[in-house]
């Protein structure tokens, strides 16, 4: 019995001894030396024992230990902003088929450890330790991820902006039987933080970030950070290594059509990181020149004639003096086409004070002398010395219109009357002859009436806009008297030959009507009757019928209809559509006044052609508020927008 037990224990041994080899041999550290994690070592400033990765144990977690001793300093300078140390441990030659170089260049070229260790070989002129490193040989990779990418340690050449994309690597290196693996990880922080008081392009912003240690830049853009719909401030985010020494600019970057300002900023600018990421590293901008300029554009004549030249004019005040002047234009022409002249520098001279006291204008011009030209549509830009900049626009409009003949005068023309709604505005005798004041009211009915409504608005270009230079005389509704401008109907026929519609403005209050006069379809208004305005428009234009109850003239306006004779035909329109049946209403009863059997609407009573100017509380209130502009709903846009796409 004792010998089988002797023989068991002596298997035991043998096979434990067969085992051990699998075990990395591990040592007791030198009693000037201590056994510890390499992040521990690294926040104490510790150095490897000898120079050397001596193996001592592993923690709870299985990772490897090594023996760390305090280091022997004396007091040298780096071309840092702050004090560090130099390690004097003894440097060796490194072994065949090592390099001896900085751990910089070995992570950007993925060098490993020579051999695992951490073998010290010399010293840079900085008094930086450099390592034995051996290029990396492979087998099996466990996954293959992107390297990081390094900005290279040398100064770059002005880009829009650089930036360093960090992935995890991980590579297996060939392993030995006695040494563990080595891993190589690149890890970055960011530096982050906010830009005041900046109100130039930020395209022209650029944060400069230099690392002291090693020379290399990188340029990081700013972001618009918002209050509401303001921008508020600009922010930014720069990669950086965990402990590396920075120092933070931000610089002027030259960008297309962009004053170069000029100016400092506050705030501190050295950042020595401590292996965590550091925010709050703010600046406010400081302007050298903190005055903006003034800038007019002033044609010469102010409103020209059929084909006559102009002379622009760009007049631009400013405390020092203008750095910069340019104007690009657009020409549009009789026939709708358009032509673009891009960016053109002027050379800015001092002018004359126009008044005792003003400060003299900085000026230039240039001339428009193309012919059959509608209008002109001018952009000035000026910079002073200080990179403020400030832009101004001005319309210059040639009363052209071949077709016109002798009584229409155009006042927005954006191509040939055969492909465009042409629109011609008449004076009723209620203006007493104030051509003046008429054509005043034809631009607020065309802004806060036609351009208030999606329908006009969203197709401004397919509009010709026109004036009458005689009064016609309206009556109210049902009557709708109209006498005809220039004498009679024949003589208006023959001035408004093109036009597709004729609008009459009047200041009399009466209750306004769409019909065909004179072979003319018309409609009158008054100019700030806005809904009203639309309203009949939608009749005069589109064909469309009035949806309200119970004294106009019904029926079932085929195609597109936007009333209907019966609760069928509208179903079976609104199926067809995707609209919902069941909104079909029977706005006009059978008997009741002009409704005849009655008609049928599935439009929501807030349609334009439900609301005119004077429709009442519920109307007005279903609009949005008596001077809010009701739309043209489901049934009537679809007919409208049939119409509209005849035209281009």
């Amino acid at each position: 019995m004792t010998r089988n037990l002797s023989l068991l224990i002596l298997i035991v041994l043998v096979a434990l001894f067969c085992v051990m080899p699998a075990v990395l041999a591990q040592t007791q550290c030198p009693s000037t030396c201590s056994c510890m994690l390499p992040s521990d070592a690294k926040k104490m400033g510790y150095t490897l024992c000898g120079g050397k990765q001596i193996l001592c144990g592993y923690d709870k977690a299985q990772n490897p230990l090594y023996c760390y001793q305090k280091p022997v300093t004396t007091a040298t300078t780096k071309p840092t902003p702050t004090p560090t140390v130099v390690v004097t441990a003894a440097p060796v030659q490194c072994p065949s088929g090592c390099s001896c170089m900085d751990s910089d260049t070995a992570k950007q070229s993925a060098y490993l450890l020579c051999g695992g260790k951490q073998i010290l070989c010399g010293y840079d002129k900085a008094q930086n330790p450099l390592y034995c490193y051996q290029k990396p040989v492979t087998t099996s990779p466990i996954q293959e991820v992107p390297r990081a990418t390094i900005i290279p340690s040398v100064t770059m050449a002005p880009q829009p902006v650089y930036t360093i994309e960090r992935t995890a690597m991980r590579t297996v290196a060939t392993p030995t039987p006695t040494l563990p693996m080595a891993a190589v990880t690149a890890r970055f922080c960011t530096i982050s933080g906010n830009i005041y008081r900046f109100y130039h392009n930020p395209e022209s912003l650029k944060i400069q970030l230099t690392n002291l240690d090693t020379g290399g830049v990188t340029l990081t853009s700013v972001t618009p950070v918002f209050s509401g719909d303001l921008v508020s401030h600009y922010s930014y985010a720069a990669m950086a290594n965990c402990d590396g020494n920075y120092q933070i600019e931000p610089i002027y970057q030259p960008y297309s059509d962009v004053c170069p300002w000029t100016g400092s900023f506050s705030g501190e600018n050295v950042v020595h990181m401590t292996g965590d990421s550091v925010t709050g590293q703010d600046f406010t901008y400081l302007p050298d020149d903190a005055n903006i300029p003034e800038v007019s554009i002033n044609p010469n004549p102010a409103t020209p004639g059929i084909n006559e030249d102009v002379r622009i004019y760009i007049d631009a005040r400013d405390d020092v003096s203008i750095t910069y002047m340019a104007a690009r234009y657009d020409l549009i022409y009789s026939d709708g086409t358009r032509r673009s002249i891009d960016w053109i520098e002027l050379t800015p001279m001092l002018g004359y004070a126009y008044h005792a006291g003003d400060r003299p204008p900085w000026t230039s011009h240039f001339d428009i002398t193309d012919d059959n030209l509608v209008r002109a549509e001018i952009t000035a830009r000026v910079c002073d010395g200080g990179g403020n900049e400030r832009s101004a626009f001005e319309t210059v409009v040639w009363p052209t219109c071949r077709w016109c003949g002798d009584h229409v005068i155009p006042l927005q023309v954006n191509g040939n009357p055969a492909q465009k709604i042409d629109v011609i505005f008449v004076p009723d005798t209620s203006y007493g002859g104030d051509l003046d004041a008429f054509v005043e009211d034809i631009w607020d009915v065309i802004e806060n009436g036609y351009y208030q409504n999606d329908a006009f608005s969203g197709n401004r270009g397919k509009f010709n806009f026109y004036y009458l230079d005689d009064e016609a005389d309206v009556t109210a509704y049902p009557a709708c008297g109209f006498t005809p401008p220039l004498g009679g109907c024949g003589d208006f026929q023959d001035a408004t030959t093109f036009a597709d519609s004729i609008a009459v403005l009047h200041t009399d209050n009466l209750r306004d009507w769409s019909g065909t006069k004179c072979g003319r379809s018309l409609f009158c208004s008054e100019p700030t009757s806005y809904r009203t305005f639309v309203h009949e428009s939608g009749h005069a234009l589109f064909g469309l019928k009035d949806e309200y109850c119970c004294d106009s003239h019904y029926s079932q306006n085929d195609p597109n209809p936007n009333i209907w004779v019966n609760e069928t035909a509208c179903r079976d329109d609104a199926v067809a559509e995707g609209w919902d049946p069941d909104d079909c209403d029977p706005f006009c009863t059978a008997g009741s006044g002009n409704c005849g059997s009655g008609f049928w609407k599935i439009d929501p009573d807030r349609c334009v052609m439900r609301c005119s100017q004077n429709c009442g509380d519920n109307c007005c209130l279903a609009c949005g508020g008596a001077d809010a502009m009701c739309q043209y709903e489901p049934a009537c846009a679809r007919r409208v927008n049939a119409v509209l796409s005849l035209f281009s």
